[in-house]
């Protein structure tokens, strides 16, 4: 890895944003849009890094040359690849058709020539994260394929691969992972992505946090172990269930996920708040310390799975009324569509849910925030020591379900409950979770009883197929994130 100082902050292309970008005329942001975007992440919000995504959407191949020719002076003297960083998504050839990778590691190619051609700081491009990466070999095979093609055009440059490692257990055995990948590729400090949206689509908030945790220690122990420096980077939207992370959170974020170098700052962080909040948070993040990884208690991975066999088991039951009021949350970026996981909309025993921001929003609209499935179920089956390491490796459990309970309709779920056995289990679940708290949950503040009013509404003008988007859109900038 280039020698450099770790970014803290990473802008990303997440659609998760309920309002529009102030600089900006609508919400949608097209392809061409983002270019401006990644320009005013880095010189108005001061962002350290811009994922650029060629894996998930369809997005401009000449943006460095853009950005160059319409900024030349703001990276003459803040420097791509130096001060600030573009960092590509690549395919991942093992889940969709290969034919995009050439073209993404010609661009990476391309665009350090051209750097160096017009006399700015080059290599730009230096480093391309791997998404659902599931083995070293596949961080092997791409590190060859680069190398053949490097050769090709005669290119000077390495291109240091980071491992987005996306499922709850490979999470927590992420460490067996970079073991085999540097008996293949020697090296002595990693970058790794772990994921926290699908994780939590898959196996439901608490499993996707308490994995982190164990990903997070493990680390810190391959890290004392081999001396190879790791630097964990984390993907966090703003609601508790993709994360938890947003100009409100900073503080407790950092003292729940102690380890974490990186983070991401979606779109939901940067256009759901008010502008000094936003720069004032992300500046927080670049200057906060970096913390050691907590060590994380025996057992917890029992835990993990406990949650997650739970919250698995009744979110089945109601994908049907996900999947229906999924088709109206609105579009906000040029995706692509995807296969492999199942956080992209894959078959799990003949169930299909949307992606972990439609998922999302559609829950949160629905006025049953995701955070609460199956953990009241699975609480009822955590004793002793079991509860001892999940309270003391998850350290805001409560603060979670409290924060994201504020936004519970219980009429709206009655209602449900009344009509399909599936929403019958998740009703049921949820008072078991109120008696386990000890307390009610529900509004608290006067916004939070307005967006129970606007759930109400998008429950009933679903069951009428009528248009919900507007009210989807209303209750998500109440809550200051679509999903």
């Amino acid at each position: 890895m280039a020698e450099r100082k770790i970014p803290r902050s990473m802008g990303t292309q997440h659609p998760d944003n309920a309002s529009k970008p102030r600089w900006a005329s609508e919400p949608f942001i097209d392809t061409q849009t983002e270019v401006e975007e990644a320009f005013r992440c880095f010189s108005e919000l001061s962002a350290q890094e811009f994922m650029w995504d060629w894996e998930g959407k369809h997005v401009d191949e000449s943006v460095v040359e853009k950005l160059f020719e319409k900024y030349t002076e703001f990276f003459q003297n803040t420097p791509l690849g130096k001060g600030i960083f573009l960092t590509t998504r690549l395919p991942n050839i093992w889940e969709e058709k290969g034919y995009r990778l050439p073209k993404a590691f010609v661009n990476v190619i391309s665009a350090n020539q051209m750097a160096a051609d017009v006399g700015m700081h080059a290599p730009v491009l230096f480093e391309a994260i791997l998404p659902m990466t599931k083995s070293a070999d596949q961080l092997h095979f791409l590190h060859q394929r680069f190398r053949q093609v490097r050769k090709a055009f005669d290119a000077p440059d390495e291109l240091e691969l980071i491992p987005l490692v996306e499922e709850t257990h490979a999470i927590q055995d992420v460490d067996q992972l970079l073991h085999q990948y540097v008996k293949a590729e020697p090296r002595d400090s990693i970058r790794v992505f772990l994921a926290r949206s699908d994780p939590a689509l898959n196996s439901g908030n608490a499993a996707a946090t308490l994995s982190v945790k164990i990903g997070l220690d493990r680390l810190r122990q391959f890290s004392k172990t081999t001396g190879i420096a790791t630097h964990p980077i984390i993907g966090v939207g703003s609601l508790p269930f993709r994360g938890g992370l947003n100009p409100q959170t900073v503080e407790v974020f950092f003292q729940e996920y102690p380890g974490i170098e990186t983070v991401t700052v979606q779109s939901a962080f940067r256009y759901d708040y008010e502008s000094p909040d936003v720069e004032n948070a992300i500046r927080a993040i670049n200057e906060k310390p970096i913390s050691r990884a907590a060590p994380t208690p025996d057992g917890l991975s029992s835990v993990v799975d406990i949650f997650s066999l739970e919250y698995q088991r009744l979110v089945e039951g109601i994908a049907p009324t996900v999947n229906a009021l999924a088709a109206y949350v609105p579009k906000r970026r040029e995706r692509r569509l995807h296969v492999g996981l199942f956080g992209y909309a894959r078959k799990m025993q003949g169930i299909t849910l949307p992606r972990a921001i439609a998922f999302c929003a559609s829950m949160y609209s629905l006025g049953v925030p995701p955070e609460l499935i199956g953990v009241g179920s699975a609480l009822k089956k955590i004793h002793g020591k079991q509860r001892d390491a999940l309270y003391s490796a998850y350290r805001f459990f409560e603060d979670d379900l409290e924060r994201a309970g504020h936004f519970l309709n219980h009429e709206n779920l009655h209602a449900l409950a009344r009509q399909d056995a599936g929403w019958q289990a998740v009703e049921d679940d949820v008072k078991t979770l109120e008696e386990q708290l000890g307390k009610k949950l529900g509004p608290h503040q006067d916004e939070h009883y307005i967006h129970r009013n606007l759930t109400s509404n998008v429950r009933l003008l679903l069951k009428a197929k009528a248009d919900v988007s507007p009210e989807i859109v209303r209750a998500g900038q109440l809550r200051k994130s679509l999903g």
